[in-house]
């Protein structure tokens, strides 16, 4: 074979693997770009959400110059949208999560840890709002663990649970591993040790609950 075509040839081979490592960098950057896009979509999120409570916060204040009869639907009415809105943020933070999409671990972190801290700012204004204006809704913190055996089965009938009652019932997904302060306070209140927990209208529950057990606890 002459030695202009092994040239050529080898041309053509350096020219497509320079070609490849361009095209596969520039899948790398892509996919940075566009998952760090999810995360930054995900932090204005909770950004939006945090506002609703602190409005929520604001009109509770109505309560003292106007009463609950003209309070409590407008309370009611924003948390309604603030657990809507709350509820799609976790789904999308355990999405991101669960595959291979994280760039920057600490960035994700950092995210769990301020949607933690609105979660639980919504819990307590949630359960100040059911004593006042007496709202029938069963209230759920639930304790996770990434070394859980029965996490992802508890979690799943908790879903199943979200999706039958709606409004009627409002989850707090916790992330019992997270050094987050207000996180560690609840733990010690509740002696949170193993987990699965769940602590459900106030009282506490330790280890894996079953359809059947929940459905005796909440008197469906």
């Amino acid at each position: 074979m002459p030695r202009g075509r092994k040239r050529f040839d080898a041309g053509i081979f350096i020219s497509a693997a320079i070609i490849s490592t361009l095209l596969f960098a520039s899948g790398i950057f892509i996919g940075y770009s566009i998952n760090n896009e999810k995360l930054t979509s995900i932090d204005d999120n909770i950004r939006k959400v945090t506002r609703d409570v602190q409005n929520f916060q604001i009109e509770f204040l109505f309560l003292d110059v106007l009463g609950e009869n003209a309070t409590c639907p407008l309370l009611v009415e924003t948390l309604s949208g603030i657990n809507r809105d709350s509820y799609e943020i976790g789904n999308k933070l355990e999405s991101y999560g669960s595959g291979s999409e994280i760039q920057d671990y600490n960035d994700y972190v950092n995210t769990k840890r301020e949607y933690s801290r609105l979660l639980i700012g919504y819990w307590l204004l949630a359960n100040k709002l059911k004593n006042t204006c007496r709202m029938d809704v069963d209230t759920i913190v639930y304790f996770y663990s990434k070394d859980c055996t029965k996490c992802e089965d508890q979690s799943f009938v908790l879903t199943y649970f979200k999706k039958m009652l709606n409004e009627k019932i409002l989850i707090f997904a916790l992330d019992a591993d997270l050094d987050e302060p207000s996180i560690q306070v609840l733990k010690k209140n509740y002696n949170i040790t193993e987990y699965p927990s769940l602590v459900i209208n106030g009282g506490v529950y330790i280890g894996y609950q079953s359809k059947a057990d929940l459905e005796r606890t909440l008197n469906l």
